[in-house]
């Protein structure tokens, strides 16, 4: 009953979804019919979420213990954390996506669990504003273009290793 061309999103009850009666008598997970105007909590995935963000949130804090930077100079540690952490939320994307069989908690752990608490755009603003306020203002226009091209280099090579991973996995199949 699910239309084909979408991709399957793990974190939807589409079982659920597909008993109620639609609209018009297409099947859609997103047509009326929920019998609450609350969203149901799924209490596994908020604990899934919480175990990622803490391993991701403690991983940042130790790479800034281990690279502290110094008023007006580059920050390095955060610099490192948004990159690493653009790499591995296309990787783990191109991997749930197109390699893993559908899961439930790989996205939740990794993507915005993990992920979401490794990287972080308000460090990036705080440490733009400090370098600005050191008199460093090349070098915080410097922090934010090698940021951005930092970041979607990784998520591109992140897209590439995963879709080389499951290429290779496929011709494996055939």
């Amino acid at each position: 009953m699910d239309d084909p061309h979408l991709p399957l999103d793990p974190d939807v009850d589409t079982a659920e979804d597909s008993c109620r009666p639609h609209p018009g008598g297409s099947p859609s997970p997103f047509a009326a019919g929920r019998r609450s105007r609350w969203p149901r909590i799924r209490w596994a995935i908020v604990g899934a979420v919480a175990v990622g963000g803490f391993f991701g949130g403690l991983a940042r804090y130790l790479l800034g213990l281990a690279m502290p930077a110094s008023d007006g100079t580059f920050p390095w540690a955060i610099f490192t954390v948004n990159t690493v952490g653009a790499f591995v939320l296309a990787l783990v994307l191109i991997l749930v996506l197109e390699v893993l069989p559908p899961t439930t908690y790989v996205r939740p752990v990794l993507g915005t669990g993990f992920c979401g608490a490794l990287t972080t755009f308000s460090s990036v603003a705080t440490g733009v504003d400090q370098l600005v306020a050191h008199g460093r203002t090349a070098t915080a226009i410097g922090y934010v273009v090698a940021s951005l091209a930092a970041g979607l280099a990784a998520a591109v090579l992140g897209i590439f290793l995963g879709r080389s991973f499951a290429a290779t996995r496929e011709k494996g199949r055939v």
